[in-house]
């Protein structure tokens, strides 16, 4: 019976070491983004709900061009007065000049300037994407570019097909159709961009594996003259964000749609970035 009284007391004392032990740690929960505070972080319903394009347009009809510098975009002297004066140029792409507005330092803006200079950024990021994984498959794979631009019985190619010469955005829209099925917001503001502002620029569908300029460069400087129409035109610019679609910390990645593109590429790093 002494052992059993021993062994009675050793129960009793580890219940009572577990009753006394310090409980789990709460599991964090992410405080909600609140759109008055943009150090909150940010998400797309705050578009909306703070009118950021309403305040964009005034913005742009009370200060542009007349508070800007001569020969500057909309979005340059609208970051540029946002930032005291620090030089941010989001109107081309691989911008050197185009950071992002996630840093504290911008937190003091009000929130929706903040938006707006922020969509400068996510919008110039979102082309820059797509930009440099066609630049990429350019050179790695053409095959994979080459076979977007060739027309199929879709009826969205038979309109654009007219003796073979055929639009550079039927091979753009084939390849937003391949990224994520083309369902994302900010798939669905590039294909109205393309419908709104067609581009003039045809080639020989007959002939795209040995077009010249290739199908990629073709691409490429679709892109850059897409960018630069958003970030300098307002309304186009308003009308892209829309929704939106850009603000938010998810934007387009390089890799994603390489593999969306080249389903061999079995690399999941940015090789390309």
């Amino acid at each position: 019976m002494r052992y059993s009284s021993e062994l009675a007391a050793v129960v009793a004392a580890t219940l009572l070491t577990s009753s006394l032990a310090a409980p789990p740690p709460p599991v964090a929960v992410p405080s909600p983004v609140k759109c008055n505070d943009p150090t909150t972080g940010v998400t797309e319903l705050c578009w909306d709900k703070l009118k950021a394009g309403d305040y964009i347009q005034r913005w742009a009809n009370l200060n542009f061009p007349k508070t800007c510098k001569a020969g500057e975009a909309w979005s340059v002297c609208f970051d540029r007065l946002a930032t005291n004066n620090l030089h941010q140029d989001c109107t081309a792409i691989n911008s050197t000049k185009c950071a992002p507005f996630n840093d504290p330092i911008f937190h003091y803006l009000s929130p929706q300037w903040f938006y707006g200079a922020y969509n400068t950024w996510s919008i110039n990021k979102f082309f820059t994407a797509y930009y440099n994984a066609i630049d990429f498959l350019g050179k790695s794979n053409p095959a994979s570019i080459n076979s977007a631009a060739k027309p199929n019985d879709f009826d969205e190619f038979t309109a654009f097909n007219n003796n073979n010469r055929v639009s550079i955005d039927v091979a753009l829209k084939n390849l937003i159709a391949l990224a994520n099925k083309g369902k994302s917001n900010q798939n669905a503001a590039l294909i109205a961009v393309l419908d709104t502002l067609p581009s003039s620029v045809k080639y020989d569908s007959s002939k795209v594996d040995t077009a010249k300029p290739s199908i990629a460069e073709l691409l490429k400087a679709r892109l850059e003259g897409l960018l630069k129409h958003v970030e300098s035109d307002v309304d186009a610019f308003v009308a892209f964000a829309a929704k939106g679609a850009f603000s938010t910390t998810f934007i387009t990645r390089n890799e994603t749609l390489v593999d969306a593109w080249w389903p061999e590429h079995a690399a999941r790093t940015s090789v390309i970035e």
